[in-house]
């Protein structure tokens, strides 16, 4: 099914989608709210449906249940919030590591990256980039990086060369890339053990809902987790230690994690015809 779609078609309409949004709403005086929502629209809704409704309705006999269905979801659960909780410990201390490294020469950018999270655009605003990260977000970017991305890239290199050029792109579209370059690499390995793209996309919603409770509800009351979390510029020195800990057990736990998925992929990978090779003239 994705080895079907064309990948540079997709970042084609993707930038002329999002780039059209902008000059449209600029050019009609919008507010920066306003063109932000229709932005994140254009990105997560208007271009991924008419791609994937194109091919689609080439493809008739395509059915959703072929790459996400809920059988057989159910062992892999635990895992999957053991995996977040890593996930997210290894980014914020590399957000410490981040923090540590800027701070001496760019104070003001280290002081801009822990200042809160503002939703200026009241409650509906905040009602929809909510709704954007916790479902859109992770349903839509699955589709796209482990889908279609990390299909056609393996089809046209190798199985690890379609893992690692995916989850580049997915790090480049996020603020904390190393922590997203990895957690690309561990839901690329979690769709090609499965052959189920809705184990990727749960792994996500969660990552990203734990994110979300974090701007509303503060971590030390929730997580007990504030002996290591940085949100001042005294934190990063004071919470060196705690986070160089964090760093090399969510580090270690990480490339065990990885490991674990990747032992036994191809016989996987064969199993379930993911990766296919494409003819020669077939690009990316």
């Amino acid at each position: 099914m994705f080895a079907e779609m064309k990948s540079r078609y997709l970042i084609l309409f993707t930038i002329l989608g999002v780039l059209a949004t902008l000059i449209i709403f600029m050019l009609i005086g919008a507010d920066a709210v306003t063109t932000e929502i229709a932005v994140q629209i254009a990105f997560y809704i208007v271009v991924p449906y008419f791609f994937f409704h194109y091919y689609w309705g080439k493809n008739p006999d395509w059915s959703l249940s072929e790459v996400a269905t809920t059988k057989g979801i159910k062992p892999w659960l635990p895992a999957i919030v053991g995996m977040v909780f890593v996930s997210i410990a290894f980014s914020l201390a590399i957000f410490w590591l981040q923090l540590t490294i800027l701070s001496p020469a760019f104070p003001w950018l280290a002081e801009l990256l822990l200042e809160p999270v503002d939703m200026q655009g009241g409650s509906g605003y905040e009602y929809f980039m909510l709704l954007t990260l916790v479902i859109l977000a992770p349903i839509v970017e699955e589709f796209v990086f482990r889908g279609v991305f990390l299909t056609r890239f393996a089809a046209k290199t190798s199985m690890w060369g379609g893992i690692l050029i995916s989850s580049l792109l997915f790090g480049v579209l996020h603020l904390d890339f190393v922590g997203a370059f990895l957690f690309g690499i561990i839901a690329s390995l979690l769709y090609l053990r499965t052959g189920n793209l809705l184990l990727p996309i749960l792994f996500h919603m969660l990552n990203n809902a734990l994110a979300a409770l974090s701007m509303y509800v503060p971590v030390d009351e929730v997580f007990a987790i504030d002996w290591f979390v940085v949100t001042t510029m005294a934190d990063i020195e004071t919470k060196a230690f705690a986070n160089i800990i964090i760093m090399i057990i969510s580090a270690l736990l990480t490339a065990w994690i990885i490991y674990r998925l990747a032992k036994g992929l191809k016989q996987e990978t064969k199993a379930h015809g993911i990766v296919e090779p494409l003819a020669e003239s077939d690009a990316p």
